[in-house]
């Protein structure tokens, strides 16, 4: 990566479907990103934990809620395997799109983060104190968090095996369970789940952590053996303060950079454009990332997913709000090349 390739973090304000995410696969290749990931659609809640239910029977679904009401075993195979088999056909009929880019990305959702969505119910909450949620929640108990972060080991042994070439774990929880403290759990143990989820993947490893990163979150994360550490920026840009090229250099990391919002809502008399950032402010913000971090150092890609667009905006305006955004977010880095 001597200069700065492109990826993005993967979610999508499209409805679910095959046709859906065929199209946006081809738009990410034609607009020019260096490593798309396949399309998220879905909640990347459900992705995981929906065909968990289906094998784990303290695992129950209700109404798009999770409860688990007793110790469970780990499912010998691994779940939610299609999204690396669709990268895998997708490039078996198009051999000839390949060449246009340089690697394939796929993602999963992080131990902790899964955790916090599944609610404890029955002897398992007993003696638990909810604290942040309204009632017990997975992400207190250290032996459930253990399991989810195998679980996803084998998922990422998975997609390795299936050749992909950066595989990330979103963990957006991370951004609030480490401030100044540390919420449910030690450091130590938060690196322990952490490096355990990504032990398996030979190619490059990356984790998302929404929102503006502490100091400590940082440290944690630096210690981790993740290839790749990925953040907002635009949003928070106030993370522009919070890593140095040192932190890099000193740990042989990828910084991938949040180039573009993706999450935003309706300003009244604007138009599709107006929530677009420009190719000139885009080639400023890169030069000056690469300046303070070095461009053999860094991934170019937006904050975060583009799911919540769907909601805000609608699909069709949602999704050409988003293929605008990267476009010109691929120009920007042209010139600079």
């Amino acid at each position: 990566m001597d200069n700065p390739s492109t990826t993005i973090v993967g979610s999508w304000p499209l409805n679910n479907s095959n046709e859906n995410m065929l199209k946006v696969f081809e738009d990410l290749i034609q607009i020019g990103i260096d490593y798309p990931c396949y399309p998220q659609l879905i909640s990347m809640i459900s992705q995981f934990l929906s065909p968990l239910a289906k094998e784990i029977a303290q695992l129950e679904e209700i109404n798009h809620k999770f409860y688990l009401s007793d110790d469970f075993k780990i499912p010998e195979n691994p779940v939610a395997l299609e999204y690396g088999e669709f990268i895998k056909s997708f490039f078996n009929e198009r051999p000839q799109l390949l060449e246009q880019i340089k690697g394939t990305k796929a993602c999963l959702t992080g131990p902790f983060t899964l955790a916090s969505e599944i609610i404890l119910k029955g002897e398992i909450a007993k003696g638990l104190k909810p604290r942040i949620f309204t009632e017990p929640r997975a992400i207190m108990v250290d032996w459930i968090v253990e399991k989810l972060a195998e679980i996803m080991k084998q998922l990422g042994k998975a997609y390795n095996n299936m050749g992909i070439d950066i595989i990330s774990m979103d963990e957006p929880l991370l951004g609030i369970l480490i401030g100044r403290k540390v919420l449910f759990h030690s450091e130590d143990f938060i690196l322990e789940i952490l490096n355990k989820s990504i032990s398996e993947i030979k190619s490059l490893s990356s984790i998302h952590v929404c929102g503006r990163i502490s100091p400590k979150c940082r440290d944690i994360l630096l210690q981790t053996e993740v290839n790749i550490l990925d953040h907002e920026f635009r949003t928070n840009e106030e993370n522009f303060d919070i890593f140095q090229k040192e932190h890099l250099t000193n740990t042989d990391k990828f910084l991938a950079l949040g180039s573009v919002k993706s999450k935003f809502l309706p300003v009244e008399g604007y138009e599709i454009n107006d929530y677009v950032e420009g190719i000139d402010s885009l080639e400023a913000y890169i030069r000056k990332a690469i300046k303070q971090y070095g461009k053999e150092n860094l991934l170019i890609k937006p904050d975060c997913g583009f799911l919540p667009l769907k909601d805000t905006f609608g699909e069709e305006i949602g999704y050409e709000i988003t293929i605008k955004k990267l476009k010109n977010m691929v120009q920007a880095l042209k010139r600079i090349k």
